[in-house]
Formats: structure tokens, C-alpha cells, sequence
């Protein structure tokens, strides 16, 4: 960050928020900026409070100095606090820079992606890993290359044996699965989810769990059928067995009668 001159504290300095460009080039490309790569970071870091995802915003790194900013797609910074920035003053925070840049690059930003940009990662701020994402391949073939800052001088990085690009500073895997870049913990078959996948899991979640209850309800009422008729078959059970008994003490009582009826008969002169 050094050879840019400061303007005199004194002067009112207005760093602005916007500059009126679109954020990306095509919705595909804000897409693919805000859903594949920033939400998903965020959900990543969400329980570590000093590390800092954003993107497309103004990062100023002269104070003093309006022009040397530079608006990442895409970045990490760590040691700084997790909260809502309009613009990020580099001066203002303990002279934090972005440890991870991502650019969604597309054959009208190649120029600028390598060229200007670049430099200012490299040379003003000192980003220790640039990875550049190109979702239509217009210049990329592989849609995916990285970069990690060696002495100086950006060294491509190679690609493990899954295929996968390593980054040391977000301890993840970064690849393409089916056009999209997606990030993984190292090793692992499934990517970090997106807030979508997440969303649709929590759908299935709910919908398995509600399947689950209706099961146990219906099971429930079918046991409940099954007690209902055990009592009822007791009670008949009961009834007849009352019935049996009555019959047994009529007979029973009719015996007698008769046996008093034939003494009685035998009885006479």
C-alpha cells in the first residue's frame, strides 16, 4: 500500500458506496457471485465472528484517497468484527486486507481481472489467494483457476488429485460440479451447501418428519381400533358367559324343583 500519496486529513474526503455499474455482468454471473460463493461463505464462517465475507462493495485501501479502491466479486477477510458494511476502509481496520478474492470472470472482464485488478490484489494489498470463476467458459476452458502469492509474484495453483483447487486460507476445496463453483471441506464428497440445497433439505426434513408423525398417528389409531374391539369382544365374551351363568342357575333351580316334586309324589299314601 505504499507510493500512493494521502490526501492532507483537512480535506473532506467522500468515499462513495456506489459507482453505477451493474454489480455483474449478466444475471448468471450474480447468480453464481451471490449464491454460489458468498452466501455459501458466510454459512461457512457464520460462527466464527472475525472473519468478514463480502463482495461487490468498495474496498478503500489509501486513506485520504478515493481512487485506490477496488471492488471484489467476492472476498474473506479474518481478524476483523463480523458485522454490515457499506464500504470497507482498510485504515479503519487494523490495515485488514482480504486474505481470499473470487472473481466471476467472463471475456469482458478478462482484461481488467488480470491486468488491473490483479495488480492491486498483488502489489497494493497483498491477497494471498485470487481465484478467478468463469461460469460460461469464455476464456477459462477449465471455468476455474487460482493463484496463491509467493515472494511477490502470483503461482498458479495445482489441482489435487480430485480435482479440486486447495485453499490454504479458507482451509476448503474449491471445484466445478455440473457449471457451478462450489466449495468442499477437505476431502469430503458433498460441497458446503447453498442456502437453497439447505432450504430443500430442511423441506425433505420437515416432510419426512411430518410423514413420520402421520405414521405413528395412524398406527396409534390403529391400535387404539384394535383395543376398542379386544373390549368390545370382552364384553360379548362377558355377556355370554352371564348368560351361561343365569342359564345354569335356571337349570339348576329346575332340578331341585323336580327332585321336590318326585319326593313329594312318592311321598303320598
Amino acid at each position: 500500500m505504499d507510493g500512493h500519496r494521502a490526501i492532507p486529513p483537512e480535506v473532506a474526503v467522500v468515499y462513495p458506496t456506489r459507482d453505477g455499474k451493474p454489480m455483474a455482468e449478466t444475471d448468471e454471473h450474480r447468480i453464481e457471485m451471490q449464491n454460489w460463493v458468498i452466501n455459501v461463505l458466510e454459512d461457512h464462517f457464520r460462527d466464527d465472528p472475525a472473519v468478514y465475507v463480502s463482495g461487490n462493495n468498495f474496498l478503500y485501501f489509501v486513506e485520504g484517497d478515493p481512487h485506490t479502491c477496488v471492488s471484489p466479486d467476492s472476498y474473506v477477510i479474518k481478524g476483523v468484527e463480523k458485522r454490515l458494511r457499506d464500504i470497507y476502509k482498510v485504515w479503519e481496520e487494523g490495515d485488514r486486507v482480504p486474505c481470499f478474492v473470487m472473481e466471476i470472470t467472463s471475456k469482458n472482464t478478462r482484461r481488467e481481472d488480470l491486468g488491473d485488478k490483479m495488480a492491486k490484489y498483488r502489489d497494493d494489498l497483498g491477497v494471498k489467494e485470487y481465484f478467478l470463476f468463469d461460469p460460461r467458459r469464455d476464456w477459462v476452458g477449465e471455468n476455474l483457476r487460482g493463484f496463491a502469492l509467493q515472494a511477490g509474484v502470483y503461482q498458479p495453483i495445482v489441482a489435487n488429485p480430485a480435482g479440486r483447487l486447495p485453499s490454504r486460507e479458507l482451509g476448503l476445496e474449491i471445484g466445478v460440479v455440473q457449471g457451478h463453483v462450489r466449495f468442499f471441506s477437505p476431502g469430503a464428497a458433498e460441497p458446503l451447501p447453498t442456502y437453497v440445497e439447505t432450504a430443500e433439505r430442511e423441506r425433505k426434513r420437515a416432510e419426512e418428519q411430518r410423514t413420520r408423525a402421520e405414521e405413528q398417528r395412524t398406527r396409534a389409531e390403529e391400535q387404539r381400533t384394535r383395543a376398542e374391539e379386544q373390549r368390545t369382544r370382552a364384553e360379548e365374551q362377558r355377556i355370554r358367559a352371564e348368560e351361561q351363568r343365569i342359564r345354569a342357575e335356571a337349570a339348576e333351580q329346575e332340578v331341585r324343583r323336580l327332585q321336590a316334586e318326585i319326593e313329594r309324589l312318592r311321598g303320598r299314601p
